[in-house]
């Protein structure tokens, strides 16, 4: 039987590597999860794969208003276990970040547990081999859980999000450690997600959404487009402060809605339709709050306000499954050098 330990001089490496960790724990740099500690070679590695200088101030983080240097980027990729080719992928999802447009200050700072959600679309996935099929949002797969968790490390040491510190989140979420995927393109009998926003089909793109919660859907196979859409509909409840509608559209489903003739259009405009519920059902001040956001009438609530608040996106693999995100204000970049 062979022993399970190591020779002194893999022992004094495998020491200096968890030394390095225990010390990133200590000065609040990490996830509570272990980490590759950066070196002077690691990080002029990384900042040469990005094809930018590393002084380069890519976007100014809250609530520390820290600079997302490139170089403060690779460090953080570096510890959360990337490659040095996901570097452009993680630079585009940061200039989303910083968007003025996305809330990012109150993601960092609230109460709440929102995370931010990343989907990845073109070309690229193929090349870094992005999950986005069979298991997308799950463990397994090395793109999608450390360029996940660089966005964190980011979000922690370039922005200051400390837990307990300036992140006020009540229960936090087990999404703020990783929440990415690609969209299953190669299943997709419609268009992508990133050219109904604008861009072209072989761009590389990422987009950042403000994300709450995941709830998987189950059943629905075989019972009609309706039915199935209802199905769907009953795992979108309103929600206090609104936001939008992210759906992870199963394979089975895809087929199924495609083939009785539904478009994109009409599966959004369907389940804005579909996704209210009685007035009654909620206290005064949460109806008073979706009237005066457009999002309820007289009678009902509703999950959002119009079909175009509900994003349809292809991912995951095959069975009847789908999930529904609780997500809105997606900013997309092109992802550039690579």
């Amino acid at each position: 039987m062979t022993r399970p330990y190591m020779d002194i001089e893999a022992a004094s490496v495998a020491e200096l590597i968890t030394c390095a960790f225990e010390h990133a724990y200590d000065q609040g740099w990490t996830d509570g999860a272990p980490i590759i500690p950066a070196t002077h070679e690691s990080v002029a590695q990384f900042v040469q794969a990005s094809g930018r200088d590393g002084n380069e101030i890519i976007g100014v983080l809250p609530p520390r208003k820290g600079p997302a240097t490139v170089e403060a980027i690779a460090v953080n990729a570096i510890m959360a276990g990337c490659r040095p080719e996901y570097m452009p992928v993680i630079i585009a999802a940061v200039e989303a970040l910083s968007d003025p447009r996305f809330p990012l200050e109150p993601l960092q700072i609230g109460t709440n547990a929102m995370a931010p959600f990343l989907l990845v679309n073109g070309p690229v996935r193929g090349k870094l081999d992005i999950n986005c099929g069979i298991g997308c949002l799950g463990p397994g797969w090395r793109a999608n859980t450390t360029i996940g968790r660089a966005m964190r490390l980011i979000l922690l040491n370039v922005g200051g999000a400390l837990p307990g510190v300036y992140s006020k989140s009540s229960f936090s979420s087990p999404l703020r450690y990783s929440y990415m995927c690609g969209e299953n393109e190669e299943e997709n009998p419609w268009t992508p997600f990133h050219v109904d926003r604008g861009f072209k089909r072989e761009d590389s793109t990422v987009t950042v959404f403000r994300a709450f919660n995941f709830c998987n859907i189950s059943g629905g196979d075989g019972v009609g487009a309706d039915e199935t859409l209802r199905q769907i509909a009953t795992s979108m409840p309103p929600m206090f402060g609104g936001g939008g509608v992210l759906l992870l559209l199963g394979v089975n489903h895809v087929h199924s809605l495609y083939e009785e003739g539904l478009s994109k259009r009409d599966i959004q405009q369907r389940l804005w339709e579909l996704a209210r519920l009685p007035a009654s059902y909620f206290p005064k001040a949460f109806v008073a709050t979706a009237r005066a956001a457009g999002r309820g009438d007289a009678e009902t609530v509703w999950r959002s306000g119009g079909p175009d608040e509900i994003c349809v996106v292809v991912a995951g693999g095959p069975g009847p499954q789908d999930v529904y995100i609780a997500a809105g204000m997606p900013q997309t970049r092109i992802i550039r050098g690579i």
